[in-house]
């Protein structure tokens, strides 16, 4: 018996060394782009804050994101609830129509979260939907039309700044922005103003 089994584990050595001698890989990159594997497994390049790009709105239209400022508030004692996390952060995203009238899609569609590490955060998370301005901002979905930009307003309950604001499809590679470290940038006004009045 002992014979029969250290015959077979030197027949699946030979296998072994023969498959990986042969100079075929079935992961290697095909001539003329490469692989469509690695390719579909490539992590989508990271945009810079404030940069523009497109996703496709409710009805397909394209339109245009750019993420415009971010504003950090950790809370104070008199507010009815506190971050979960440590702060709370409201992202403006900046929404236009690039062909025809369409809506920012809804959740149902994708979603807008921050990655900072290994952890996820979404809208939903912690006590974001509990943040002193949400229902008071416009947060989407937003109607927009070519040549009038909308700012929607999407708040998040995280643990410290930066990380990467992303927009995430199903089935689609997420699209990436890298997120500032501390309040930063514009479209911040609606915030801004509710946290004046209190």
């Amino acid at each position: 018996m002992l014979r029969r089994v250290g015959g077979l584990l030197a027949a699946a050595v030979v296998c072994l060394v023969v498959a990986g001698c042969s100079g075929e890989d079935a992961a290697a990159p095909q001539e003329g782009g490469g692989s469509t594997a690695a390719a579909a497994a490539a992590p989508a390049k990271v945009l810079a804050w404030g940069e523009p790009t497109q996703i496709a709105g409710e009805k397909g239209q394209p339109l245009t994101v750019t993420p415009t400022g971010v504003f950090f508030y950790r809370g104070k004692p008199e507010d009815p609830m506190m971050p979960a996390e440590r702060w709370f952060a409201a992202v403006a995203i900046r929404v236009e129509a690039v062909k025809g009238a369409d809506r920012m899609p809804p959740g149902a569609t994708g979603e807008w979260r921050i990655r900072q590490g290994t952890r996820m955060f979404d809208s939903a998370s912690g006590n974001a939907n509990s943040a002193p301005w949400v229902g008071r901002v416009n947060s989407g979905v937003t109607p927009v039309a070519p040549g009038s930009p909308e700012v929607a307003i999407r708040t998040f309950d995280v643990p410290k700044g930066g990380g990467e604001l992303q927009w995430v499809t199903t089935g689609g590679a997420p699209i990436r922005w890298s997120l500032p470290g501390r309040t930063t940038g514009g479209g911040l006004d609606e915030v801004k103003a509710v946290m004046r009045a209190g």
